[in-house]
């Protein structure tokens, strides 16, 4: 039985001595007291619940400072019992501290280090914090911890039989941050170097990302494992002031570091003899900035005791494929890191100060390393300077590369360091990659680089992968991402282009997206009336299956398309600015964002006017008309449907008419002016029985299905909605079909006809679901709510919260869209009284 009073007096002993040879059994002795069972088992009530949780915290402080105290003997069995408490205390920094260190002292560094990764991610994602400062100062000594050995430094010539140890590794770099995740790869691609394989690892990334800081922290971390030596190796691949080293000047470099008294003259004698000289060796080997595989392969040694780095802008695909060498592609550091290095550089009082000007900064720098110090120096080295003056400078695109670059230095430049790997391209990639520059989006795919370089799809892919195997682009699945300044240096690229070559590329790939999005619509027809001919394009388009498969896509592609549209119009391409505004509507429709939209309508708008185009202007108020619905401002929307209406005055616009009248009376009856809106209605009707369209058609009879069922007139509500239901489904317009199934569900629920309307708000649900379309959904669930609600949910609880659970369900979506319909389900929530 648990006695609470001996394990406190036990533990007060063991604190007593705890600075005495005899602390380690005093703490084993009172650890004991807790292996006779817990307090006052199956005692309830709070009082001891209070006191075992406070023994129990008492136990675990007790376990730690036994830890703290144990010597190297004790360790393997106080690693074990600290890994058992880590389930029960996953955040306790205390705990993780004692283990990384015994871990550490114990020689299992790699454990260690993931012990705070674990910590570190795991506070992340369940409680948004990262560990304390003192917690990941234990983390950043176990890193830097070198344990130098005495006469590891290699000052002067071997004697005769004297074994050879260089020690050539570069200084640490005191601003590296971060990159936890990356060094323990590191750390765990040296281990196991026993195993009958040669052990590679190769660090790649665009140029400024930190692949060699990288490459030599690691490499201080692993040198005590590497007692016969380290070498290092500047392979100058990108290097703008020497040429690249060739395989024989750095044979002759590495037979030379090992002590190689006789050096053969020739390639094919000096593999042999290094790889005979290092064949039992247990040796470190960084090959830093290499420029390709084929200068590489002939340095790796052929035994299976060395460890080899290799850092490349290249992405040696042949070093991984032959040699099974482990990669590691670097990318920009986190957030955290990125302020971590700022305030490192610059000072955590001033980084404090302008909290909102270092995240600025941290973006504009794309989260470079590289960048960030040069920004970092740019500040602190000019008298009176803040962070928010370098930033307003930044902001102006046309001047960022010129700023993030030290005077008179060009190895301390982002256009410098990017500019080497420009020169390694070959002509037509280098011609893509100013292509590229042309383009305003972040990212592209195949078939929009096939566009853009007017190439075939094949081409385009073969001229991607050239531009990726130097990490000028980041490639995931079939998608190519710039880096930012990366993005900013192609633009200033493609200023070498003709400007008819830049004009004809921005065209052909406006071509691309327009003739896509009008693809699915067929002919030019697409949602609300908006009817152009789209242009001819020689990439194929992508053909989609279903209406959710283009909305998907164009979720996807949304900021390559805002960003054309804003492209087009200031390049002048006016037709193709508003064209592909309006082509976005069914995206906004169904996605909400209402007030991004509005932006990008206001775009469209100029270029309309511009072209002096009175039907792309009746069609964007048209569009601006729903935006501005979805915000609430129904009057400025019936404001902007009238002038559209103005400006239709041919008689082939009656399908833009129809579209207008029609979003003219819808918006009358969202704004409860019933009697207004049943005019415009009837008239759109007219037009669209005249025409004999079936969208049309449908589109007019939801109009009139909708305003009927508001004002309480099932039966005609019944009777628009039936046919117009039949029109949709002809016209294979599926958020149409929604919307007239919510619309008859609610005339059936006002006839009494439950059964009858849950099917219809059902099938309306599904349609929504499948085409993700968001709005509709919510509607759809409202609707059953209403329609599955008793009549005296007072009384008939679980019902009620059933209706209520659906209410609640509908309630999200809307409020995700700002959508106004969402007060009228809060109302409806809070008259429940659940």
């Amino acid at each position: 039985m648990f006695d609470a009073i001996w394990a406190k007096d036990l533990a007060e002993r063991a604190r007593a001595v705890r600075s005495t040879p005899s602390a380690a059994s005093a703490y084993e002795k009172a650890l004991r007291a807790w292996t006779v069972g817990t307090l006052c088992t199956g005692v309830p009530g709070p009082f001891v619940a209070l006191a075992r949780a406070r023994f129990a915290e008492l136990r675990l402080q007790l376990l730690i400072e036994y830890a703290e105290i144990a010597g190297p003997h004790a360790l393997p069995d106080v690693i074990s019992r600290l890994l058992l408490e880590i389930p029960a205390h996953p955040f306790d920094e205390r705990l993780r501290v004692v283990l990384m260190r015994a871990l550490h002292d114990s020689g299992r560094t790699a454990d260690a280090l993931a012990q705070y990764e674990n910590l570190r991610s795991g506070l992340a994602a369940d409680l948004g914090i990262s560990p304390s400062m003192a917690t990941q100062d234990v983390y950043s000594e176990i890193l830097a911890d070198d344990r130098r050995r005495a006469g590891e430094m290699w000052p002067g010539r071997p004697s005769p039989g004297e074994p050879v140890r260089p020690a050539q590794l570069p200084s640490d770099n005191d601003a590296f941050v971060g990159r936890t995740a990356e060094l323990l790869t590191v750390i765990q691609s040296a281990a196991g170097v026993t195993e009958q394989r040669r052990r590679i690892l190769g660090i790649v990334g665009v140029g400024g990302i930190g692949k060699t800081a990288l490459a030599v922290r690691g490499a201080h971390l692993l040198r005590d494992s590497y007692p016969d030596g380290q070498i290092y190796i500047n392979l100058r691949g990108f290097d703008p002031s020497h040429p690249a080293l060739t395989p024989d000047a750095a044979l002759h470099q590495l037979l030379t570091s090992v002590g190689a008294r006789y050096i053969p003259s020739g390639r094919e004698e000096r593999i042999p003899l290094w790889r005979s000289l290092v064949a039992d060796k247990r040796m470190l080997l960084v090959l830093d900035n290499a420029k390709s595989d084929d200068q590489i392969e002939d340095l790796l040694p052929g035994g299976s005791t060395c460890f080899v780095i290799v850092t490349s802008r290249n992405r040696l695909p042949r070093l991984v494929v032959r040699h099974a060498a482990r990669r590691i592609h670097l990318g920009a550091l986190n957030d955290q890191e990125s302020l971590s290095l700022l305030t490192t550089a610059i000072g955590e009082d001033r980084v404090r100060a302008e909290p909102e000007s270092a995240h600025r900064l941290m973006a504009l720098c794309d989260r470079s390393p590289f960048a960030l110090q040069i920004a970092a120096e740019q500040v602190v080295s000019t008298k009176g300077a803040r962070i928010d003056d370098l930033v307003g400078q930044l902001e102006d695109v046309r001047q960022r590369l010129d700023r993030l670059q030290l005077d008179d230095d060009p190895l301390c430049s982002v256009r410098g360091v990017l500019s080497w790997s420009f020169a390694a391209l070959s002509e037509d990639a280098a011609w893509a990659f100013r292509l590229l520059g042309v383009f305003p989006g972040a990212s592209v795919t195949r078939r929009i680089a096939s566009a853009l370089f007017g190439v075939t799809v094949e081409r385009a892919d073969l001229l991607l992968g050239k531009l990726s195997a130097l990490c000028l682009l980041e490639q995931a699945n079939d998608r190519f991402t710039l880096h930012d300044l990366t993005r900013v240096y192609a633009a200033e690229l493609s200023g070498e282009l003709e400007p008819h070559e830049r004009r004809h590329a921005l065209s052909r790939v406006l071509s691309w997206y327009r003739v896509t999005l009008s693809g699915w619509n067929g002919n030019g027809v697409f949602l609300r009336g908006t009817r152009v001919e789209p242009p001819q394009s020689d990439v194929p388009p992508i053909l989609f299956h279903s209406e959710h498969d283009c909305l998907r896509w164009c979720e996807a592609e949304r900021p390559n398309i805002v960003a054309l549209v804003h492209a087009a119009q200031h390049e002048g391409q006016h037709g193709a600015a508003w064209h592909l505004a309006c082509l976005l509507f069914d995206y906004f429709y169904v996605a909400g964002q209402p007030l991004e939209w509005l932006n990008l309508l206001r775009v469209a708008m100029r270029s309309a006017e511009a072209a002096s185009n009175h039907v792309a202007r009746a069609i964007l108020f048209n569009h601006c008309s729903v935006a501005y619905s979805r915000l609430g401002q129904n009057e400025i929307a019936v404001r902007q449907l009238k002038r559209g209406l103005d400006l239709l005055n041919h008689s082939d616009d009656w399908r833009h008419r129809i579209s207008l009248l029609g979003n003219l009376a819808s918006t009358l009856r969202e704004a409860k002016k019933y009697d207004a809106a049943r005019g415009p209605a009837r008239e759109a009707l007219a037009l669209a029985q005249r025409e004999g369209v079936d969208y049309y058609l449908a589109a007019t009879h939801d109009v009139l299905c909708e305003l009927n069922a508001e004002t309480g007139r099932w039966e005609e509500a019944m009777r628009d909605g039936l046919p117009g239901l039949e029109y949709a489904r002809r016209s294979l317009n599926r958020i149409l079909e929604a919307n007239l199934l919510i619309n008859i569900g609610l005339a059936q629920h006002g006839l009494g006809r439950q059964g009858a309307a849950e099917e219809s708000f059902g099938e309306a649900l599904r349609i929504s679901q499948d085409v993700g379309d968001l709005y509709h959904e919510g509607l759809a669930l409202f609707g059953l709510a209403r329609a599955s609600t008793p009549g005296d949910v007072a009384e008939q609880g679980v019902r009620a919260e059933a209706v209520a659970d659906l209410a609640r369900r509908a309630l999200a979506p809307l409020e995700q869209l700002h959508a106004e319909e969402a007060a009228e389900v809060r109302a409806f929530l809070a008259g429940l009284g659940v």
